[in-house]
């Protein structure tokens, strides 16, 4: 399972409250080049969920180009958590009209004055005879997007002081 740590220098709250704000959300998207990108908040039993649905476009690989569209949908469903004196999520991508799907677990926990972002995910992809490959593409490049949407997040967060 894939795992990655962004560092902060900013405490949990100043970090969960600005990965969870519905207007900075559709900002990072719309910076990424991402479409049609709807944000839904809902609060309950101690649970923020954030529903975002949006459109990306996608520098498939060859074997992948017959079988995908380079345009597809995605529905990311984070649903948040106090978890003692840390945050955790639970989140799942769907990428509709294909046999993919993302789930991960987030956990954001004091580090110093600071706090870190901790991700782990994993990929399904049920084609067959290209599962595998199809899994690693997917891997490399949602590790790529999680590192971007965090370089985004660290550059706002510090301007914002």
């Amino acid at each position: 399972m894939p795992k990655l740590t962004i560092n902060y220098t900013q405490d949990i709250d100043t970090v969960y409250r600005f990965v969870t704000d519905p207007d900075v959300i559709k900002r990072r998207s719309e910076s990424f080049g991402e479409k049609n990108i709807r944000i839904q908040v809902d609060e309950a039993g101690g649970t923020k969920t954030i529903t975002s649905t949006r459109e990306i476009d996608s520098d498939l690989p060859g074997f992948a180009k017959k079988l995908f569209s380079a345009t597809n949908t995605i529905v990311e469903r984070r649903e948040w958590r106090d978890a003692g004196d840390k945050k955790t999520c639970k989140a799942h991508i769907d990428i509709l009209k294909t046999p993919g799907s993302i789930d991960s677990n987030v956990t954001i926990p004091p580090n110093g004055t600071g706090c870190t972002y901790d991700i782990e995910f994993e990929v399904t992809a049920k084609v067959p005879l290209i599962r595998k490959k199809l899994e690693e593409f997917v891997a490399k490049t949602t590790m790529e997007g999680m590192r971007d949407e965090h370089d985004y997040n660290q550059r706002e967060i510090d301007s914002a002081g």
